[in-house]
């Protein structure tokens, strides 16, 4: 006989609420509580990137996914813009030279956060091969072969899916998240109103507002939108790595 509940509804299963998914629900809820957020969201023009992918492939017969682009061009976008790759923890706020950027991956319904490690001293390639080793370990459950520690920064790619729009939750005690949605083809209005077709991107930029404020929003995707014009550049720049104290 099926249970009924207080209010009249037929209950199929009552599951405790543990393992990894009490663990994500404790995060987020402290996320959420501890870290006062602002979500800023822009359409960015992303024909370029897709042009470049086609070349380099034709070229090189190299493949590479939007995600591996966005995941380069956010680490270098945060080159210029260093405020956001920071944490806030024990009355601090702390400012790093590394770039280590969580890649938010959902594996066997388990969300997990695997760190690429330097994403601003490699190139579109070095970044590409890394990210795919680090999907197959998570893959075949080779946890220990894979970083999850260490990141200043995160990035959630839901690209592949029919989001069009995020609000992405920090990892604390990261400053910044970037979210990524689907491609859209839309037709847009032109120099003198003439009616074109445009490859629309939607970027979100949540940020800790204790530490810091809706300009480096601003500044972040004007540095994105920078590099996602001239991705045969940025996407193979590399920042010299930060000499030690």
């Amino acid at each position: 006989m099926a249970q009924i509940d207080s209010e009249g509804r037929r209950v199929r299963e009552i599951v405790p609420l543990e393992g990894v998914r009490k663990v994500i629900a404790e995060r987020m809820t402290f996320s959420k509580h501890e870290y006062p957020q602002g979500t800023g969201q822009v359409h960015l023009e992303v024909s370029k990137v897709i042009q470049f992918r086609k070349e380099l492939l034709e070229q090189k017969g190299i493949k590479v996914s939007f995600g591996d682009i966005y995941v380069k061009a956010a680490a270098c976008a945060l080159e210029e813009n260093m405020a956001l790759n920071a944490s806030r923890q024990n009355g601090q706020i702390i400012y790093y030279d590394d770039i280590n950027l969580n890649v938010m991956a959902s594996f066997n319904g388990i969300l997990m956060q695997p760190v690429l490690e330097h994403v601003d001293q490699k190139d579109i390639e070095q970044v590409s091969a890394e990210l795919k080793k680090i999907y197959e370990y998570l893959k075949k459950g080779k946890l220990m072969r894979v970083k999850l520690e260490g990141g200043t920064f995160s990035v959630s790619n839901m690209g592949a899916s029919l989001i069009d729009s995020q609000q992405p939750f920090i990892s604390p005690p990261q400053g910044a998240i970037m979210g990524i949605n689907r491609n859209r083809r839309v037709p847009v209005f032109g120099e003198n109103d003439q009616i074109i077709p445009a490859n629309l991107t939607n970027f979100a930029l949540t940020i800790d507002h204790g530490l810091c404020d809706g300009s480096e929003v601003t500044n972040f995707f004007t540095s994105l939108d920078k590099m996602l014009q001239d991705p045969w550049t940025w996407l193979y720049h590399k920042r010299p790595a930060p000499e030690e104290a």
